[in-house]
């Protein structure tokens, strides 16, 4: 699965996501996000990427990365994506390509959509109407954001942006009855 695309450097904010192949579900179970979110963890995804949001969503997921080190980006989601196809096949005695294609990405070049895109993914749930507010979703880390200690909060990537963490519950929850309209242009244009 050779990766084509931008060149990802130290520090680079990149909004990582894919989907599944012919728009199918990749996860039936709870069990099958929470073996996505235990082998991304096993691969030490906090060595190489600080995760201002990600969100598996039932057919697709994302992954809001700012990264640490150069060049790892690529290398890092082609095994994520391999590992799962092989456990998806396995488990349901599929076969053929579990994902639509490679993961597609977006630098994040733009600093009025930095913090848009968290609200955007951390939504997601919200906005296909599994959940009727994104803390509810267990397959994202909003509800850990936002149930952050004020000074560990400040020191990451949202501590920019607000101040406490409920400013950011505040920001996601304005949203939850309009599209972003911004976001969505500049993601898919």
């Amino acid at each position: 699965m050779p990766y084509r695309g931008i060149h990802f450097i130290e520090n680079s904010l990149v909004h990582i996501f894919n989907r599944g192949n012919n728009h199918m579900t990749l996860f039936e179970t709870p069990e099958d996000y929470d073996w996505l979110i235990n082998k991304t963890n096993a691969l030490a995804i906090e060595k190489y990427f600080e995760i201002p949001a990600f969100c598996l969503m039932p057919n697709h997921y994302h992954f809001y990365l700012q990264l640490k080190t150069e060049g790892d980006l690529p290398k890092f989601f082609q095994r994520l994506q391999l590992a799962y196809a092989k456990y998806f096949n396995r488990r349901y005695g599929h076969s053929g390509h579990v994902f639509e294609g490679p993961f597609q990405s977006v630098l994040v070049d733009r600093e009025e959509f930095a913090i848009h895109l968290s609200r955007y993914i951390h939504l997601n749930p919200v906005k296909a109407g599994l959940v009727q507010y994104p803390e509810q979703w267990k397959y994202s880390n909003y509800a850990m954001i936002i149930k952050q200690k004020p000074a560990a909060f400040r020191q990451g990537f949202y501590g920019s942006y607000f101040r406490e963490p409920s400013d950011y519950a505040d920001f996601v929850c304005a949203k939850l009855d309009e599209p972003d309209k911004n976001i969505m242009k500049w993601l898919f244009d």
